[in-house]
C-alpha cells in the first residue's frame, strides 16, 4: 500500500501503538526469515496465507466489503516513510469513489510463522498502482501481522519499505492487455472516420508485455460465415484476409519522442513483416491512443487515431 489521505490520531496513543507495532513487526520479521521456503505449510499457516490472498484479491478487484471483513478494527499500517493509516482510510481508498487502484500484485520470498494466536508474513512485491492519478508502482520489502480472534484469522497490522524504485515511466504503462475502442482516419475536421475494412464498431485488443513484444489485432464483427466451415472458398478466404489484420513482435518505447515503435516480425498483411512501424502515443486515464500518419487507397497521406482502453485484471 502506498500513499492514503491522513487523519490525526490521539498523540500518546498513536505513538504508542505505532512503537509498539515496530517492535513486534521488526522481532517477528527477523524469525519469519528463518523460515525455509519450499517448506510445507501447516494448516495455520495455510488459513493466513489465503486470509493474504483474499487481502490482495479485494485490493484489485477493489472489493471494500471484502476488505472491512478481512482488516482488524483496530488494523494500522506503516509506510516507509513513517506515514501511519487505519481501516477506514484504506477502505475508503477502495470504495466508489475512491482513488486508490491496483491493477497488478506478484509477491515472492514469502515467509510465514505462527505463534499461538498471532502470525507473520514477510515477503517482497511488485506492484502497478496509483494514488489520486499518481503513479506509485514498485517494489517493495512488506511484513504483516495476523491474529486470531473468535477463530478467525485478521490483519491487525502491516509495515513496507520501497527497495526499488517507481515504475511509474511511459513505457511501463503499456504493460498490459487493451480492448480497442475505435480506430480510423481524420477528416479535416478532426472527426473519426471509421476505417472501412473493420465498419463502425471493430473489435480487436493490443498487448504489450514485460518483454519487450507485442501483438494487435483488429477486426469487423460483421465477418460472413463460410458456407463449407472446413472448405473455405478462395473467394471467402479473400474477404476473410480484408476483415482481419493481426501482428505481432519486438517494440520500443522512444519516451522523449513520445513514438511506441512496433516491429512486427509477422503478419496477417506480408508486407508488415520486418518494417518498423511508428505510432505516436499518449495515455488519458485508462486510454492508450496511438496515432499516426499513412496513405490512402489513392496513394494521398493521412492521419489516423486508434484508440485502446486497458482491459482490468478479472
Amino acid at each position: 500500500m502506498s500513499a492514503f489521505h491522513t487523519h490525526p490520531r490521539p498523540a500518546l496513543f498513536a505513538l504508542t501503538r505505532r512503537l509498539a507495532l515496530c517492535a513486534l513487526a521488526a522481532l517477528l520479521s527477523t524469525l519469519a526469515a528463518a523460515s525455509a521456503r519450499g517448506q510445507t505449510l501447516t494448516p495455520a499457516q495455510q488459513e493466513v496465507r489465503a486470509v493474504q490472498d483474499a487481502l490482495i484479491d479485494a485490493y484489485t478487484h477493489r472489493d471494500p466489503g471484502a476488505i472491512d471483513r478481512i482488516l482488524a478494527d483496530d488494523y494500522t499500517f506503516v509506510l516507509s516513510n513513517g506515514a501511519v493509516y487505519t481501516k477506514k482510510q484504506i477502505v475508503d481508498g477502495f470504495s466508489a469513489g475512491g482513488d486508490r487502484t491496483i491493477t497488478s500484485y506478484q509477491r515472492d520470498e514469502e515467509a510465514i510463522r505462527v505463534y499461538g494466536d498471532f502470525a507473520v508474513m514477510t515477503y517482497r512485491y511488485t506492484s502497478r498502482e496509483s494514488f489520486q492519478g499518481h503513479d506509485e508502482s514498485g517494489t517493495f520489502r512488506l511484513t504483516r501481522i495476523f491474529a486470531r480472534r473468535d477463530g478467525r484469522w485478521q490483519v491487525i497490522g502491516g509495515q513496507e519499505n520501497r527497495i526499488a524504485a517507481p515504475v511509474s515511466t511511459p513505457a511501463a504503462r503499456f504493460v498490459g492487455t487493451w480492448r480497442l475502442v475505435s480506430g480510423g482516419d481524420l477528416r479535416p475536421d478532426g472527426s473519426l472516420e471509421p476505417f472501412k475494412e473493420y465498419g463502425p464498431h471493430p473489435l480487436g485488443y493490443i498487448m504489450y508485455d514485460a518483454t519487450g513484444h507485442m501483438c494487435a489485432s483488429l477486426a469487423n464483427p460483421n465477418h460472413p460465415l463460410w458456407a463449407d466451415p472446413n472448405k473455405p472458398t478462395q473467394a471467402e478466404l479473400a474477404r476473410a484476409g480484408e476483415r482481419v489484420f493481426v501482428y505481432c513482435g519486438p517494440y520500443e518505447v522512444r519516451e522523449k519522442e513520445g513514438r511506441v515503435i512496433h516491429r512486427p516480425e509477422f503478419s496477417s498483411w506480408p508486407g508488415y513483416a520486418g518494417t518498423d512501424q511508428s505510432r505516436n502515443y499518449r495515455f488519458e486515464n485508462d486510454l492508450l491512443i496511438l496515432s499516426g500518419e499513412a496513405s490512402d487507397a489513392s496513394g494521398q497521406p493521412s492521419s489516423y487515431r486508434i484508440t485502446w482502453q486497458r482491459v482490468p485484471p478479472n
